[in-house]
């Protein structure tokens, strides 16, 4: 017969050939396994969705939800100027946990969303069987709204006579402009309001104008904005910088804007300058000797949103366009 102790407290009996004794000890510290947490995961990828072409930059993306305690939803989005670009775009933005949020930053025309719904493993639901199963939200639709060229203002500079086609421009500004307005500009080498001839080009940088034809001896400039009743748009000052192969200094002006202005002469090897200025005076100089202009004039230009037509200083501008999804 063979002792069986346990825990040195407990003793058995069991008939066990050619063993008499056994000491079976399994007190001391507990050990414990890692909690196992089952996570229902849900994805959807959208399709590629393409902006409307006045699309200037898109502007809330708002979504609805059905979801219960220990579930969630979490969008994330990315954008490209092209649909192969799109594509190969892995950095996506987010995620968007509100039901609007801002995406102004963003300004490619193509777009595509993913949603992933979750179930952090608690949560549950009674089905139609009246059977107690796990929960999951349901996405009921999402809406993305852009900002249009179509619906903004256009500021129209005069045609400088510049001599010579620029090849690269420098534009620098000051005005008032709010987080949820748009300020953009665009130069061409005609005398035209045709959105077609002109180039865009970013503030405080230097920008080739691959865009502007070498036949041009011409400089227009053209200020696009978007702005609100509330929080209208007010540019109050820009200046230009352009550079050519051919530069020739501007001797004479014609001393008339749509809005009075200053004209004078810079020396510089290659570059002119256009700016614009506070100034109401209207001079000329043609004493220097130089491979550049510097043409000044004042403007103070704002837009804000109303339904009426004005003849005042502020003009108005409507911005609203969206696209919608629904799953």
């Amino acid at each position: 017969m063979t002792k069986i102790i346990i825990n040195k407290v407990k003793t058995i009996d069991r008939d066990i050939p050619d063993i008499k004794e056994i000491s079976y000890d399994y007190m001391g510290n507990k050990t414990y396994s890692a909690f196992k947490v089952q996570k229902m995961v849900g994805v959807f990828v959208s399709q590629p969705i393409m902006g409307d072409a006045t699309l200037i930059s898109w502007k809330d993306l708002s979504y609805t939800v059905q979801k219960v305690s220990g579930t969630d939803v979490y969008v994330y989005l990315k954008t490209s100027s092209s649909l192969s670009g799109l594509n190969s775009n892995y950095n996506w933005h987010g995620p968007y946990l509100n039901s609007t949020n801002d995406i102004s930053d963003l300004k490619d025309r193509y777009f595509q969303f993913i949603i992933v719904l979750l179930n952090d493993g608690t949560a549950k639901s009674v089905n139609y069987e009246n059977i107690v199963v796990a929960a999951t939200p349901i996405f009921r639709s999402l809406e993305l709204s852009y900002y249009s060229s179509e619906s903004t203002i256009k500021f129209y500079t005069k045609a400088f006579y510049i001599k010579f086609a620029p090849k690269h421009i420098l534009l620098t500004y000051n005005g008032d402009v709010a987080d949820e307005n748009i300020v953009r500009f665009a130069v061409t080498g005609f005398d035209t309001t045709d959105i077609g001839e002109y180039q865009y080009i970013e503030p405080n940088q230097i920008t080739e104008l691959s865009e502007l034809s070498i036949l041009s001896t011409h400089l227009k400039l053209m200020i696009e904005m978007v702005g609100s009743k509330e929080v209208p748009v007010v540019i109050h000052e820009f200046a230009l910088m352009v550079s050519g192969d051919e530069a020739t200094r501007i001797n004479k002006y014609e001393a008339q804007l749509s809005s009075s202005s200053t004209y004078s002469s810079l020396s510089s090897e290659s570059w002119g300058n256009v700016s614009t200025s506070s100034s109401s005076s209207t001079s000329s100089s043609s004493q220097s000797r130089s491979s550049s202009s510097s043409v000044s004039s004042s403007t103070s230009s704002s837009t804000s949103s109303s339904t009426s037509s004005s003849t005042s200083s502020s003009t108005s501008s409507s911005t609203s366009s969206s696209t919608s999804s629904s799953s």
